[in-house]
């Protein structure tokens, strides 16, 4: 007869996340490009576009602290400038 494992022995487990966590990030990260998008491709309502960009920059600053522009490079211009700008 074996003897069965004996659980305290082995090394811990590693935590994983959990998938809503998961989820909600790439929403975050999903909202952050069509906001991104629309910001961009709006000329014809100044409002419009500035609505844009205020969701925009509140939204960054999360993704920012989350460390997302530490791996990421934004490649349009005038973004990458509003949100330079922003910090």
């Amino acid at each position: 007869m074996h003897a069965l494992p004996n659980p305290s022995r082995h090394a811990p487990t590693r935590v994983q996340p959990a998938v809503p966590d998961a989820y909600a990030a790439m929403g975050w990260i999903e909202e952050f490009t069509e906001l991104a998008r629309l910001a961009i491709e709006e000329e014809d309502d100044e409002l419009l576009r500035r609505s844009y960009e205020d969701e925009l920059l509140r939204r960054a600053v999360h993704l920012r602290a989350a460390g997302l522009f530490d791996v990421m490079d934004i490649r349009h211009p005038a973004l990458r400038a509003m949100l330079d700008d922003a910090r």
